[in-house]
């Protein structure tokens, strides 16, 4: 029964011409893209996801296309066959690329912190005098956004620069300032960690 089954569909596949056999095989490719392209547009994290599996199915579906033509037609021509379609999976991938880049979130005035109700501050006990604590926090900020920064690790680091050369204009730092460059030195020295500064 098995064995019939697929006798009948290889039956089925060697009566295709080779026209049929390509547009099958390129309805499947518009299928994959259409597919990819919508869940792109309407779900966050397929537009957020690695798309190489995407490419990987182009150069999959170029070498199909050249098997199926080296099938009916010469070296040259499939070979030719083939480079036009993986031209063209490669422009689909690219609007697919394209359209993947993540929208910009809105920017934040740069305006330091707010400092926390009185009830939740933690004492702050400064290990160094406030104004060397700012000169260094802006020393580190400026090694940072030396950096190559992903977009929102650099207009963290901007904000805590804006927020920081705030402090350093203002002089001496009440309680509450010492806080919010408390809360920028625990967000720098992550940002320091993760691009190794």
């Amino acid at each position: 029964m098995i064995t019939e089954f697929f006798n009948n569909v290889y039956v089925l596949i060697s009566s295709l011409t080779l026209e049929a056999s390509l547009y099958i095989c390129w309805g499947a490719f518009g299928f994959v893209f259409l597919l990819t392209l919508v869940l792109t547009l309407c779900n966050a994290g397929v537009r957020a996801a690695d798309k190489r599996p995407y490419l990987a199915l182009v150069n999959i579906f170029a070498v199909v296309t050249f098997a199926l033509a080296l099938t009916e037609k010469e070296l040259p021509f499939s070979l030719l066959l083939a480079a036009v379609f993986w031209c063209f999976g490669y422009l689909t991938y690219g609007i697919i690329a394209l359209l993947s880049r993540r929208r910009p979130p809105r920017r934040r005035p740069s305006v330091p912190d707010l400092p926390p109700p009185a009830a939740r501050m933690r004492p702050s006990s400064p290990p160094a005098p406030s104004n060397v604590r700012v000169e260094h926090a802006l020393s580190v900020t400026e090694k940072l956004l030396a950096k190559d920064l992903g977009r929102g690790d650099r207009q963290e680091a901007e904000r805590i620069k804006a927020a920081v050369t705030f402090l350093q204009a203002k002089g001496d730092l009440t309680p509450q300032d010492n806080e919010a460059l408390n809360d920028n030195f625990n967000t720098l020295l992550k940002l320091m960690a993760k691009y190794n500064v």
